[in-house]
């Protein structure tokens, strides 16, 4: 877990998915669409997390009040390979531009490095400036493809230091989730 002012930043847990789909439906119309490059509806976005949840997608979020206000996601594109796999990230338009989503690419990476993922990929909408920076930042090669950018990383080999790393703020972030979890009621 790592706090950037007032998030916390850490691995989401099971009991946090409801926090997720809040987060999504959250989202202001332009920033859906630049996330899924389409306009889509609420119903959608619950259906979107229940899924990220059972597929196993490793899904990492800034928390501020308990609620999550930007979140990353690494899942695995199996139809093309185990080594292959795509980031995507969700930034409430209220927190943008603070660095939140500088951490949870930092995140992502390691996460794929971690996983032996050679290849990670990031789409974006063309006119998505703040993606497209994101991706420049951590030497992702862009591309432009039928009206969209593809970037691609390649993660290095996991290292014993970037294993102990994710292993400690995961340990972390995961006593964090268990002493912020309150059931309802």
């Amino acid at each position: 877990m790592e706090n950037t002012g007032n998030y916390n930043i850490r691995r989401l847990w099971p009991l946090d998915f409801p926090a997720f789909r809040r987060h999504l439906i959250r989202l202001d119309p332009e920033t859906r669409q630049r996330r899924f490059g389409s306009s889509v509806n609420d119903g959608f976005l619950a259906a979107y997390a229940e899924q990220a949840r059972r597929l196993g997608t490793v899904v990492y979020g800034a928390f501020g009040n308990g609620e999550i206000h930007a979140s990353a996601e690494l899942r695995a594109l199996a139809h093309l390979d185990n080594a292959t796999a795509e980031a995507a990230f969700t930034v409430e338009r209220g927190v943008q531009d603070h660095g939140l989503g500088t951490i949870l690419m930092e995140r992502i990476i390691t996460a794929a490095q971690n996983r032996g993922i050679g290849q990670l990929y990031m789409i974006c909408l063309t006119d998505n400036e703040r993606m497209r920076h994101l991706a420049g930042k951590f030497g992702a090669r862009l591309r432009l493809e039928q009206g969209e950018v593809t970037g691609q990383i390649e993660p290095a080999h996991p290292t014993p230091a970037s294993l102990l790393d994710e292993s400690w703020r995961n340990a972390q972030g995961f006593v964090t989730a268990m002493l912020d979890w309150r059931p309802a009621g």
